[in-house]
């Protein structure tokens, strides 16, 4: 059982469902006396001051991405301090519950060698923000969930309970299979992106690109080899002026603001029910 009243809750997202389970939980985890300190990933490897040591329990965020974390969160584990046992939790974001978002067995194994002690493992299903847009009623109905969740996840860790994903050998495969070719072609992706000349040169892209893949150079925009596909620059570009060429199915048309939907009292948030049919009856367990 979780008795001291401190927890580092990092965690990365790209266009904002990570960030809100992420202080769901904060908020959580705040009213039943735990002092936390929350923190971009980003913000850690970039030097910003936070001794994990100071902490008795760690919490870490990441939203799926083929299958597995983000190579960034990879990178965020390696520079953590060495420890012996510490309690760990991790939480992942995904749209849709295909392989449970995947194996956790190489974000574990990782976290394992550092001396972290993997103790919770959860999946939160969060708006799709790639290739097809949800409903504006399942987006509501999505975000209700996770408040239910993440107070049930609190609730869990605080109390001592252990729940890890159990990984198939197939979905230990299938994972390392997946991630390893995303994170080979997403410079691909990154290279691929071309600004319109509806470009105001505001520098909003070039300061919110959590791997600094973004600069500026003699008043243009240019894009390097690093890119994570977090997909950031393209939907927080006040102008919309950033679209990659060969991969522009892969944007929403619309965009992505979740923060317009869940805000919105018309929005009810009943799409899912006992009585829904076709692709989206996979969610009713899950949402029950």
């Amino acid at each position: 059982m979780v008795h001291s009243n401190a927890l580092g809750l990092f965690y990365f997202s790209g266009t904002g469902n990570t960030k809100i389970v992420a202080h769901l939980l904060a908020e959580e985890f705040r009213k039943r006396g735990t002092t936390t300190e929350i923190m971009k990933i980003e913000d850690y490897l970039q030097g910003t001051q936070c001794n994990a040591e100071d902490f008795t329990l760690i919490g870490i965020g990441y939203p799926i991405h083929a299958l597995n974390a983000p190579k960034i969160v990879f990178d965020f584990i390696n520079q953590l301090p060495p420890t012996q046992n510490k309690k760990t939790f991790t939480f992942k974001c995904s749209a849709d519950i295909f392989m449970k978002g995947g194996a956790t067995t190489m974000v574990r194994t990782a976290l394992n060698r550092k001396g972290y002690e993997v103790v919770y493992e959860r999946l939160l299903l969060m708006p799709s923000n790639v290739l097809v847009g949800y409903d504006d009623e399942l987006v509501k109905q999505l975000y209700n969930a996770a408040v239910k969740k993440t107070r049930e996840m609190c609730d869990d860790i605080i109390s001592g309970k252990e729940m890890l994903q159990k990984n198939s050998i197939l979905s230990r495969v299938v994972t390392r299979v997946f991630s390893s070719m995303e994170w080979s072609g997403t410079s691909f992706i990154g290279r691929d992106f071309r600004v319109s000349e509806s470009c105001t040169l505001c520098n909003i892209c070039v300061e919110n690109c959590p791997v600094s893949n973004i600069s500026r150079q003699h008043d243009k925009i240019t894009f390097g080899g690093k890119c994570i596909s977090c997909m950031r620059c393209v939907y927080n570009c006040p102008e919309k002026a950033i679209m990659p060429r060969l991969f522009r199915f892969f944007v929403l048309k619309d965009g992505y603001n979740i923060q317009d939907i869940i805000h919105d009292p018309e929005i009810k948030g009943d799409y899912v029910s006992e009585d829904t049919t076709g692709y989206f009856k996979r969610f009713y367990d899950y949402l029950r």
